[in-house]
């Protein structure tokens, strides 16, 4: 059969190429979203007296938030340990997304930074799983220890990191943004 004495013919295979080319377009791996977070929960024990607990809660952090719950109420001189869970509560039953970045280690790192700097030391206590030059601190858990008394803020961002974690913030995106306030006595 001669192909060039047949337009018809030749439009159907152009048309079949074009087609195929436009599926693979649309069949672009997915990629990873950032966590839906509302509520944002610092847990704080007291080291030497673990009976005492503060705890600081941001609501609505996905609209106006509710910063009524979000002092941390801390001694002078004093070591701290840290949990933070995080809520999405746009899901009906609410979804653990503590839960999430857990499952998802190698992907996430809280970053918390104290102002004014010297308010208070943050060190993270979790790592993952990264093969070397890892495993990097991840900040699920921490050890905060208070300085003399004072006032200011305790920012605290998740970046979320998928395939560029490498222990530091500069890479990938924020899941969450926000400031507790701190108040030291």
């Amino acid at each position: 059969m001669n192909y060039a004495k047949k337009p018809f013919v030749w439009l159907s295979l152009l048309t079949l190429l074009a087609g195929s080319c436009k599926n693979d377009e649309q069949n672009v791996a997915p990629t990873d979203d950032n966590e839906a977070i509302t509520t944002a929960t610092l847990t704080l024990t007291n080291k030497a007296t673990p009976t005492e607990v503060v705890t600081a809660t941001i609501e609505n952090l996905n609209t106006t938030a509710d910063f009524t719950k979000a002092t941390l109420n801390l001694k002078a001189n004093t070591t701290y340990t840290g949990v933070i869970t995080l809520l999405d509560k746009t899901k009906t039953p609410t979804l653990d997304a503590t839960e999430e970045i857990r499952e998802k280690l190698n992907e996430h790192l809280f970053v918390y930074t104290p102002t004014p700097a010297n308010l208070l030391t943050v060190t993270l206590t979790d790592k993952d799983t990264n093969p070397a030059p890892g495993p990097y601190p991840v900040g699920l858990t921490t050890e905060m220890k208070t300085s003399a008394a004072g006032s200011g803020k305790l920012k605290v961002v998740l970046r979320h990191q998928p395939n560029v974690k490498n222990g530091t913030a500069t890479p990938g995106s924020s899941d969450l943004d926000t400031d507790f306030t701190v108040v030291i006595q």
